[in-house]
């Protein structure tokens, strides 16, 4: 590499720990900015992120496992308007159980991205207790899944909302 080279690469590297200055708090901890990892040292009176040279990684969060929680849904059906949500989103689909009702059944896919799916519900038993053919859509959010329904029966739309943990 010429000298001119080794000056632009001096500068990305001064370049790149200036953007990740901001983020130390502390000597001796480690910063993951851009896929690279900086360590916080001492630098005169100043906290400075140093350019370690070693790749390191960002938890994505997941939708991936078995969810749970209560929904509550908009006008109240025959069973009330507050009941149990059990679901498990795998890699090549899901599944939905409403335990406190006695049904459930399978999720088809409609959209998926890092945070979020959106799905058709079929109820695959417990037919007589559910609403059938609703679409459900999750998003990622603080650790737990913003979780909607809307569907309809007999020309009444109804919804339902609830916020699942990871079980």
């Amino acid at each position: 590499m010429g000298r001119l080279g080794t000056v632009i690469a001096g500068m990305m590297i001064f370049a790149a720990a200036g953007e990740a200055s901001a983020q130390c708090a502390k000597e001796g901890e480690d910063l993951c900015q851009g896929g690279q990892t900086y360590r916080c040292e001492k630098t005169g009176s100043e906290l400075t992120p140093i350019f370690q040279n070693v790749p390191c990684g960002v938890n994505v969060p997941t939708l991936t496992g078995t969810w749970v929680g209560n929904g509550h849904q908009s006008p109240a059906g025959d069973a009330g308007a507050d009941w149990s949500i059990a679901m498990t989103i795998n890699e090549g689909g899901a599944s939905i159980d409403y335990p406190s009702l006695g049904c459930g059944g399978s999720l088809s896919q409609t959209s998926r991205d890092d945070t979020s799916a959106q799905y058709h519900e079929s109820i695959t038993y417990g037919q007589d207790k559910c609403i059938d053919g609703g679409d459900i859509t999750v998003r990622f959010f603080k650790g737990n899944l913003s979780w909607t329904w809307v569907g309809q029966a007999d020309g009444q739309p109804y919804n339902a909302v609830a916020v699942l943990t990871r079980q």
